[in-house]
């Protein structure tokens, strides 16, 4: 992939999970710095989950209290290189152990 497009790629996934985030502000309570291509997601608990690219790999990082996540952009989508998870469905995991709420990331399989 070239770097114009995974640049894309990382700043629409980005908008789009930050899309996420306004929509449920109401319902529970997050924070959120948005700063080039780094998301820092921060709970009531104080635990984080932050989203950053590393270009040079062409891959998209995310780093919970538990583990981390290095994806791929593959499908329209980014996987996991080792579970082969999606990301709609590990945010989904990592938001619910956080909040207890369950948020909806479907809109992060088509990007």
């Amino acid at each position: 992939m070239r770097d114009i497009l995974f640049c894309k790629k990382i700043k629409k996934t980005l908008l789009r999970i930050e899309e996420i985030l306004n929509k449920n502000n109401k319902k529970i309570d997050i924070d959120y710095l948005l700063l080039d291509n780094m998301l820092e997601i921060t709970f009531i608990n104080n635990k984080k989950i932050i989203i950053t690219s590393q270009m040079f790999l062409k891959q998209l990082w995310i780093a919970t209290s538990s583990q981390g996540y290095h994806l791929l952009y593959k499908k329209k989508t980014w996987i996991c290189i080792r579970s082969n998870q999606t990301i709609h469905k590990i945010l989904k995991k990592e938001f619910l152990i956080q909040t207890n709420y369950l948020f909806k990331f479907n809109i992060l399989n088509n990007i």
